[in-house]
């Protein structure tokens, strides 16, 4: 399985979160930069393991992040060749 990890702490943007999950996961260059898009590119990923941390900071950055949350759980419902891990903190977060 193809493990992916990667960090929203950069992610100040909804553009900057689609970006970074478009060069990890290598989507095509037709890759549209929105959540329709990226619901299907998840959906058609195989054997991948996608593990995101700090997703708090995200969620007081961008907008849109519950729209990013419900395509996660939706393309990994759909996708059983898809792992999603969202992570709080880099576990750091509590000490």
């Amino acid at each position: 399985m193809n493990r992916v990890q990667l960090s929203a702490a950069a992610w100040r943007s909804e553009q900057d979160a689609h970006r970074a999950l478009a060069d990890a996961l290598h989507f095509p260059g037709y890759y549209g930069h929105n959540l329709d898009a990226l619901h299907d590119c998840l959906t058609d990923l195989a054997d991948t393991q996608l593990v995101i941390e700090d997703c708090a900071l995200a969620a007081d950055r961008i907008e849109k992040w519950g729209g990013f949350l419900a395509v996660f759980f939706d393309a990994a419902m759909e996708n059983p060749r898809l792992s999603i891990r969202l992570l709080a903190g880099n576990g750091d977060y509590g000490k």
